[in-house]
C-alpha cells in the first residue's frame, strides 16, 4: 500500500522489475505485484506496515538524502574512448578548478555514460569536502512538490541553494512543469552568483528542450556544453572486457 498515486507511479515505473526480482528470491511463484493507494488514516487488515515489524525509520530531508552517488562508478571504472574521450577529460578539469566551466552540460542518448560521469565528478570532489548534491531531475521534482505538500519550501530551497556543486541528471524531466522550472530558474541563478558549480546531462543540447523556458535554456547554454557520442567498435569491446573482468572478480 502507498498513500498516494504520485508514489505508486514513482515506484511502478523506476523500480518495481527490480523488486519483483528480489521477492521471486524468496518465493518463486510470485509472479505480479501491485501497489494500491491506501490512505494513511484508513485501516485495512489486507497490509501491514513493514515499519512496525522491522522497526524501519524514514531518512529525514537532508543533505544526505540528495547525495546518492555510486562510489563504483568513479574516473577509474570509466571506459574511455573516441566518442567520450573530450566529455571525460573536461570533467577532470572541472574537479581540479570549480566554476572554471559552469554551467558543465553533458548530452547524449541514453546508456552512454552520462550518469557514470556525473557520479565520477561527485565522488571525486567529495574528497575535497565539498558540500554536493546529486540527484536526477525527476528526484528533485519529487522533493520540491513534497515540500509543498509539507509547506517547507524554505528548507527545500536552504538545502539547494547552499551547495557548494550541484549535479542533477536527466534534465529534460523538467519540461512542461512550470512551478519546477521557475524553483529551478532561481536556484541555479542562486548558485551562480555565489560560485558554486552546476553540473548538468540531458538527452539532448539546451536549445533543444522542449517546453522549457527560454529563460533556461539560455543559462544552459551560458557554460560548456559536450556531447557524448556513439561508442564505435573498440570501445564496445573494451567495455564488454571490463564488464566481463568485474563479473569474474566477483566470483573469486
Amino acid at each position: 500500500g502507498v498513500p498516494t498515486r504520485f508514489f505508486r507511479d514513482w515506484i511502478v515505473s523506476r523500480y518495481l522489475d527490480k523488486i519483483l526480482e528480489q521477492v521471486k528470491d524468496f518465493k518463486l511463484t510470485l509472479n505480479r505485484i501491485e501497489f494500491k493507494i491506501i490512505e494513511e488514516n484508513k485501516q485495512n487488515q489486507e497490509f501491514v506496515k513493514i515499519d512496525e515489524l522491522n522497526k524501519v525509520t524514514e531518512i529525514k530531508d537532508s543533505i544526505l538524502n540528495y547525495n546518492r552517488l555510486n562510489p563504483n562508478l568513479n574516473f577509474d571504472s570509466f571506459i574511455q574512448g573516441k566518442s567520450n574521450d573530450i566529455a571525460l577529460s573536461y570533467s577532470k578539469k572541472v574537479c581540479e578548478q570549480l566554476s572554471r566551466y559552469n554551467p558543465l552540460y553533458i548530452y547524449g542518448s541514453v546508456g552512454l555514460g552520462k550518469t557514470h560521469i556525473l557520479n565520477s565528478i561527485g565522488n571525486q570532489l567529495k574528497q575535497l569536502q565539498k558540500k554536493i548534491i546529486y540527484l536526477s531531475a525527476e528526484r528533485f521534482m519529487y522533493q520540491f512538490v513534497k515540500s509543498i505538500k509539507n509547506k517547507d519550501t524554505y528548507k527545500f530551497k536552504d538545502i539547494f541553494r547552499n551547495a557548494d556543486v550541484l549535479i542533477l541528471d536527466d534534465i529534460q524531466f523538467i519540461r512542461g512543469k512550470e512551478s519546477l522550472q521557475e524553483e529551478f530558474f532561481h536556484t541555479f541563478n542562486s548558485l551562480l552568483e555565489k560560485g558554486s558549480q552546476i553540473i548538468i546531462s540531458a538527452d539532448r543540447p539546451p536549445m533543444k528542450l522542449d517546453r522549457v523556458q527560454e529563460r533556461i535554456k539560455s543559462r544552459l547554454s551560458g557554460g560548456l556544453i559536450i556531447d557524448i557520442d556513439v561508442p564505435d567498435l573498440e570501445l564496445k569491446k573494451n567495455i564488454i572486457s571490463s564488464r566481463i573482468d568485474h563479473i569474474q572478480n566477483q566470483f573469486k
